[in-house]
């Protein structure tokens, strides 16, 4: 199930809409309903689309 998904578990992430829009977060869990779980501090974490999320990485290189 995991070996297909886009991210991996542990990418550092941000999100493109939403309150946590360019937050940096980390990837750690997958749902079947193609959602995947965000952390971004200790107690905060959401739900997202694929489509909704970017890799770190990429919104540094693309916000310099």
């Amino acid at each position: 199930m995991y070996k297909d998904l886009k991210f991996k578990i542990g990418d550092g992430v941000t999100v493109t809409t939403g309150p946590m829009k360019g937050m940096y977060g980390v990837f750690i869990y997958y749902d079947t309903t193609m959602k995947y779980l965000i952390r971004f501090t200790g107690t905060q974490q959401m739900f997202f689309n694929e489509e909704d999320i970017q890799l770190w990485t990429e919104y540094i290189k693309k916000n310099k």
